[in-house]
């Protein structure tokens, strides 16, 4: 018998077997979608307090906190005022 043939019962038309879900796959599945969203929630709830504890600190805690990005910040001042500077 063809796949795209009625069934001697019905009039419908059958192209695939159907295939029978469990509800324990389905609660899986739903389950990991929940764990995912409260993944991403939870880096945002972190992000958000990292931003907050960066917005309170002083010059100095930012200073200590990271010193490559403050050398870096001082640096580049330093080259964009003395090359105004010199140019007049």
């Amino acid at each position: 018998m063809s796949h795209l043939t009625p069934d001697a019962d019905s009039k419908t038309y059958s192209s695939a077997p159907e295939v029978e879900v469990g509800a324990d796959q389905v609660e899986h599945a739903y389950n990991a979608d929940l764990d995912e969203k409260a993944k991403v929630a939870d880096y945002k709830a972190d992000a958000v307090e990292a931003e907050n504890a960066e917005h309170n600190m002083g010059v100095l805690e930012a200073v200590r906190a990271y010193p490559m990005a403050s050398f870096w910040a001082f640096i580049m001042s330093f080259c964009i005022v003395s090359s105004n500077s010199f140019l007049g």
